[in-house]
């Protein structure tokens, strides 16, 4: 048979809730799990196992019914469940009384809670199932799956004692979530008995494992929940019987966390570092980072990676500061070096960049003069001669940062002409949309109108119609009552000759006729009138329609235009904000060149 297994999917789990991005990540987890499920029903499996925390706590009974809607579209797979420590079963919680409409057998439940007659499942509860390790067997596959549900969110007892192989001839196959220090304790080399079983579906660990010579599997989550849980997230796709037994994780996940360690140095430039890891993040840039700067002996400067933040997701920033140094105490302690001479000449140039760029000299200089291994000596006097060298270091390293930043500009400059023409012709249409949408509003009241008036088109002409139906008709009755008047009660009574009751039945038939054609033609006239008239508002209606449609076609255009033109003026600010950057550093360094 051939299944499919999960475990750890922590519906209604609340990942990186205090993020931007966490309101997403909430809801990705149903959306994962339901894409999962619409995955399996395109790609059936005879059986999904899901070993324990499928709910991130006890569940509602809402919460069970939305889960048993999603799982009902798998009419042809076997669904079978045990609970975790989060999703534990209680006697007093939804899920003990809750009666499965899907393919859902929950062990250790009543009937294992289906809503259908246990004589009617596939699946059957044999004699030597027990409280604690309960079991389905299906004939079918000649298959027992055995099962531990957890009844506390806490569980030191090790149930592997408790289980014991009836069948050694059919495949078997064990359900259980297990391995935390109090959600059943177990070392691998102390249970022999998982040995017996043809593949054992684990739950707890969130993170992908295997242990192939016991064949023993943990999923991990279907998405990741938390920071440490790297690499690929999904599900495990196997086939078993008695001979064979093969399983492989399937990544499934929207999203992975992903941890980047960066080595920096004293030589490190904030810039070109913001750039290596905007390259490293760009690849896959829905991902979720850790960044850990690496820091080497002489590295003690901070770096800024504020831009890195806001572009992407980052969840942690590790080695960002650097270590604080007091630039007038090193100034006191150095006045007779080109350390402290530097210092002075900034601290009495009066810039607004002073504190800033005395900040960043002594950083470089504390750098190239001492090591993480002597931070006692950070405070110290320096040599003259070391101070003299150190301070030429700097200067050719704040010159070789100046270089580059002017190679930025450059890029920057040639960046924000291009966006000045992309502006020049992706204009702000916000008017030419407002007019516009106004235009189309006429439009289609003018439609409203036209189709009001076409609607009553037909009851117009019937109205009509039955009026000409009428004065036909009232010329008819006219003769009819001279008949009975004139001609046939005289007759009856006094005798009238018969010539008058001939020319007034004559007259009644001729009323007929000319009535029958009078209403055949206006019939017809008044039916090529309606045509017509049909045929005029729908004209209207068409020319209008089509002018509509160039408005809205336009419409489209300017709103395109619009975007666009929003996108370029935020590129612009960017890009004036980086040469601003640049500006203001170019600036400090050079009071430190002065």
């Amino acid at each position: 048979m051939n299944f499919a297994h999960i475990a750890d999917v922590h519906l209604g789990a609340k990942p990186d809730a205090d993020k931007a991005w966490g309101k997403v990540r909430e809801k990705e987890i149903y959306e994962t799990f339901t894409s999962f499920i619409d995955y399996l029903e395109l790609n059936p499996v005879d059986f999904l196992l899901i070993s324990g925390d499928l709910f991130d706590h006890v569940p509602t009974e809402d919460e069970i019914y939305s889960v048993d809607k999603i799982l009902l579209k798998l009419k042809e797979t076997n669904i079978i469940y045990v609970t975790g420590e989060a999703d534990y079963l209680k006697k007093d919680s939804p899920l003990w009384h809750y009666k499965f409409m899907s393919n859902v057998y929950l062990l250790n439940g009543d009937d294992f809670n289906r809503a259908g007659n246990a004589d009617e499942l596939e699946g059957k509860r044999p004699l030597y199932a027990d409280k604690i390790v309960d079991c389905v067997h299906f004939e079918k596959y000649k298959l027992d799956i055995y099962g531990v549900c957890q009844y506390n969110p806490e569980n030191e007892r090790n149930d592997f004692d408790s289980i014991h192989i009836a069948h050694p001839e059919y495949t078997n196959i064990l359900l259980i979530h297990a391995g935390g220090e109090k959600v059943e304790p177990f070392e691998w080399d102390d249970i022999g008995t998982l040995k017996k079983f043809d593949y054992v579906a684990l739950g707890h660990k969130h993170n992908f494992l295997e242990k192939k010579e016991y064949k023993s599997y943990y999923p991990g989550s279907l998405e990741p929940l938390d920071k440490e849980e790297t690499g690929p997230h999904g599900y495990i796709k196997g086939y078993v019987d008695k001979s064979l037994m093969s399983a492989k994780l399937v990544p499934f996940s929207e999203r992975e966390y992903v941890k980047l360690d960066i080595d920096v140095d004293e030589t490190t430039i904030n810039s070109k570092l913001v750039n290596q890891i905007s390259l490293s993040c760009a690849d896959n840039p829905e991902n979720i980072y850790q960044i850990n700067l690496k820091r080497g002996n002489k590295c003690f400067e901070d770096f800024d990676l504020s831009e890195i933040k806001s572009n992407y997701k980052v969840v942690s920033v590790s080695g960002e500061k650097g270590i604080e140094i007091n630039p007038k105490l090193l100034m006191r302690h150095n006045m007779e070096n080109a350390l402290g001479e530097r210092l002075k000449r900034i601290d009495e140039s009066g810039s607004v960049y002073r504190d800033e760029a005395e900040e960043i000299y002594s950083l470089k200089m504390v750098t190239a003069l001492w090591g993480i291994d002597n931070l006692n000596l950070v405070m110290m006097a320096a040599d003259s001669g070391a101070a003299e060298y150190a301070n030429r270091y700097v200067k050719n390293n704040i010159k070789d940062e100046i270089t580059y930043m002017r190679e930025q500009t450059g890029k920057l400059l040639e960046k924000k002409e291009d966006i000045k023409n992309k502006l020049q012709r992706y204009k702000n249409r916000t008017g030419e949309i407002n007019t516009t949408n106004e235009k189309i509003r006429d439009y289609n009241l003018k439609i409203s109108e036209i189709e009001f008036k076409d609607k009553y088109v037909d009851g117009n002409y019937e109205r009509k119609r039955l009026n000409v139906m009428l004065w036909c008709v009232f010329p008819i009755l006219i003769c009819l009552a001279l008949y009975v008047a004139v001609a046939f009660f005289p007759s009856v009574i006094y005798g009238v000759e018969k010539r008058i009751y001939k020319i007034i039945l004559i007259g009644i038939i001729l009323s007929i006729i000319i009535a029958y054609f009078a209403y055949k033609i206006y019939n017809i006239t008044q039916h090529n009138k309606k045509i017509k008239k049909h045929s005029e508002y729908r004209n209207r209606i068409d020319i209008i329609e089509k002018e509509r449609e160039k408005l809205i076609f336009k419409l489209s255009e300017y709103e395109i235009d619009n975007e666009k033109h929003k996108f370029f003026v935020g590129e612009e600010e960017k890009v004036n904000e980086k040469l601003e950057d640049i500006e203001r550093k170019y600036k400090v360094y050079s009071l430190i060149l002065d």
